[in-house]
């Protein structure tokens, strides 16, 4: 059988695969590849399901354009042409009534290469409102590293052999990153030591050295006390700091506050431990940190995420081989962030972005990061991801929807975008997508869900398999190259298609092809995307740009970082003049675990066999976790007369929903942990919802704009309150 070489979208890993095909040019296998320089033939469960998952068949193959109500799930076939004439004209009238802001458009994690393109879309109509899943993703994390480096987060470069420590806070990466976790066991085997943060019992904390488990929601009184210790001990490295940093002073008086005893208090986590964790971090250096999502910090989540950014700059742990490094753009290689038309949208647009009046970060902290990073990275504008930040805030738009507060929006587009599942309380999702001051609400997604059964138009989408690929984020040092291995089925189109298609019936240029688009990309390169995709190795290098801050400018000068002071910034000028507290701090949980709701709950734990709501509707990796699981204590179990195995009924103030029980030693008598985003369980049509409100945790969480980060506006996810019992009725 003929192999096609591509790379597999199902996680943002991105893996090399060998795309078997059958003599009919169906695909029939897929195999890692071996040749590539990161996966180098791994291949997980969600990639071995490809041709189930291609195959789906739910998968979409014509437009449908709603009948009856909202949520009825009647539908008409229609044309692509039709769809979009109607689409366009819709939105055309709506801008010249309303103005552009009037439409806002939400993206979800579909990780092929054209997955941002509806970001364009929108800029080029002059609409602000572009937002979506970085928010609640990684957004923090890149966040508090542009307040404190001038770009994104310092990510960890573990090197076996190399690097002493490994600090995992909150991650999970033997599910989300299982390349990062072979690394990671490599340099343990080469005698690094690994350090563990998390709430949970993991895979990760059974091979710790040493296991931090803090209450959930408190990581940030036990990030500070590190940084406490780091200062008050001695172990900062004062050449880079005293170099390099401002605010240290502050940020030690500040750090004073918490103490190890103090901090054991507020987390749980016994001094010694956090003790020994700085002596680990701090002492035995080079030293690698990553962190994911923990527990869904909700106000803290900047002020743990700049703890850990400053942690790395503390200890001379940032751009120290075998420690962190930051990865800046490619000056030879555009990306969606460099060419997404977000200099387009004037001043006076950009300041109607939604939610950007409360999260400042969104609004004028997005021009002020960039205009400083541009300074040192190469005079591009806007370098800062605008993935993560400048975005529209998705709870303020359902809040517009709504309630019409600042003002109404009037159509909404979502990408791969399971709303209704997606954001915390998702009651306000649904409220939204059903008010009828919502005119048109469009859906381009691979299959039914809970949110494009509520659309008035939904558009077939191509898979990875059916669309060419080409990854460059804006950052990283490796562009990778995949080939389309099969045409669409049906009618289906890609992202770039559809955002092409809509696009020019709005008066906007649009090249013919995604490939024109790489090419662009690749120009500074001097290569083709063609001719790199059919080459020996198609995946090229970008020029390394580590310790840029020490490389001169014209007039001699280090650049510095891409800091408005030009510093590493302990205590963060941006945040400051934006009215912020400049340093970071911890706030205590806004929801306490109280008499009728005694339990934390958590929510949100990776599986390798899902990626967010995405997977569970594939048979063959259904079949492999055919429930969804509630992670409990056998103790706690045992006081509720719960056995493994058992529904058990999940009630918060907001509802309830029901798991089975898996026990989890060691997971605390305190806490729950319950999977996210989880459907389909019933039929579509409304109120089912393929069963969302019965399975998914969102469905009885709350999104209480009070709850967000101040600055950022990250979402209280894993932070709610519960009680349990077990279902009487275990049918």
């Amino acid at each position: 059988m003929a192999a096609v070489r591509s790379i597999c979208c199902h996680c943002e890993s991105r893996c090399g695969v060998l795309v078997e095909l059958d003599d009919e040019g169906r695909p029939a296998a897929v195999t890692g590849d071996p040749s590539h320089p990161i996966s180098r033939g791994f291949l997980c469960p969600r990639g071995r399901a490809a041709v189930d998952y291609y195959e789906d068949p739910r998968r979409l193959r014509v437009p449908l354009r709603r009948r009856g109500a909202r949520g009825e799930g009647r539908w008409e076939e229609i044309s692509w042409e039709a769809a979009l004439d109607e689409v366009a004209a819709k939105l055309l009238a709506i801008s010249e009534e309303s103005g552009p802001e009037a439409v806002a458009y939400l993206n979800g994690t579909l990780f092929a290469g054209d997955g941002w393109f509806g970001n364009r879309l929108l800029h080029k109509l002059g609409s602000p409102n572009c937002g979506g899943a970085g928010l609640m993703c990684g957004g923090p994390q890149f966040a508090a590293g542009a307040l404190t480096f001038g770009f994104a987060s310092a990510f960890p470069e573990v090197v076996p052999g190399l690097t002493e420590t490994v600090v995992v806070w909150g991650q999970h990466p033997a599910a989300s990153a299982p390349m990062y976790w072979a690394l990671i066991r490599q340099a343990q085997r080469a005698g690094a030591k690994l350090v563990v943060v998390d709430s949970r019992p993991t895979i990760e904390s059974r091979h710790a050295d040493l296991w931090l488990q803090p209450r959930p929601g408190t990581d940030a009184a036990l990030a500070l006390a590190l940084v406490n210790l780091v200062i008050d001990e001695g172990l900062v490295d004062e050449d880079f700091v005293g170099r390099w940093a401002r605010g240290l002073d502050e940020l030690a008086a500040r750090a004073s506050e918490y103490p190890p005893e103090r901090a054991a208090e507020l987390t749980g986590v016994p001094a010694a431990r956090i003790r020994e964790a700085a002596a680990l971090y701090a002492g035995r250096r080079p030293a690698a940190l990553s962190s994911g999502t923990p527990n869904g910090q909700g106000r803290n989540a900047l002020n743990l995420e700049r703890s850990l950014q400053i942690l790395i700059a503390l200890t001379g742990n940032f751009e120290r081989p075998g420690g962190n490094h930051l990865f800046g753009p490619l000056p030879e290689v555009g990306s969606e962030v460099t060419h997404d038309a977000f200099g387009e949208v004037p001043p006076e647009q950009r300041r109607k972005r939604l939610g950007a009046d409360r999260f400042r970060l969104h609004g004028e902290g997005v021009e002020l990061l960039s205009e400083a990073a541009t300074r040192v990275w190469f005079g591009i504008e806007y370098p800062i991801t605008r993935r993560s930040l400048g975005i529209a805030h998705p709870p303020s738009i359902f809040e517009a929807i709504s309630s019409g507060d600042p003002y109404q929006v009037r159509a909404l587009l979502l990408s791969h975008h399971n709303a209704v599942g997606a954001y915390s309380g998702s009651a306000a999702a649904v409220r939204a997508l059903t008010d009828p001051k919502l005119e048109l609400l469009v859906v381009h997604d691979l299959r039914l869900n809970p949110t494009s059964m509520l659309a008035d138009i939904v558009l077939p989408a191509a898979s990875w398999m059916e669309k060419p690929f080409m990854w460059s984020s804006g950052w990283g040092n490796l562009v990778a190259t995949g080939h389309r291995v099969v045409a669409p089925a049906g009618e289906r189109r890609s992202d770039y298609e559809f955002c092409r298609d809509l696009g020019r019936r709005l008066g906007q240029e649009w090249p013919d092809r995604v490939e024109d688009v790489y090419d662009e990309w690749l120009r500074p390169s001097g290569r083709s995307f063609a001719e790199l995709l059919d080459s020996e190795q198609p995946w090229l290098p970008g020029t390394d740009q580590r310790r840029r801050h020490e490389q001169l400018d014209p007039s001699g000068e280090p650049l510095g970082f891409g800091t408005p002071s030009g510093q590493v910034e302990l205590s963060s000028t941006v945040l400051a003049q934006l009215g912020y507290d400049p340093l970071p701090s911890y706030e205590p949980r806004t929801s306490q675990p109280e008499p009728d709701f005694p339990l934390y709950l958590m929510t949100g734990g990776t599986r390798i066999d899902a990626t967010h709501q995405d997977h569970r509707q594939v048979p063959s990796l259904r079949a492999r976790h055919p429930d969804p699981q509630l992670e409990i204590d056998p103790d706690l179990a045992a006081a509720h007369d719960i056995a493994a195995g058992d529904w058990v009924e999940i009630e918060t103030e907001h509802g309830s929903i029901r798991q089975r029980a898996t026990f989890t030693p060691d997971l605390g008598t305190d806490r729950v942990s319950a999977e996210r985003w989880w459907y389909p369980e019933r039929d579509g049509p409304t109120p089912s919802l393929f069963g969302y409100p019965e399975a998914n945790v969102n469905a009885v969480t709350s999104c209480n704009l009070d709850a967000c980060d101040p600055a950022y506006g990250a979402l209280p996810y894993r932070i709610a309150s519960c009680r349990i019992r077990r279902e009487p009725d275990q049918g």
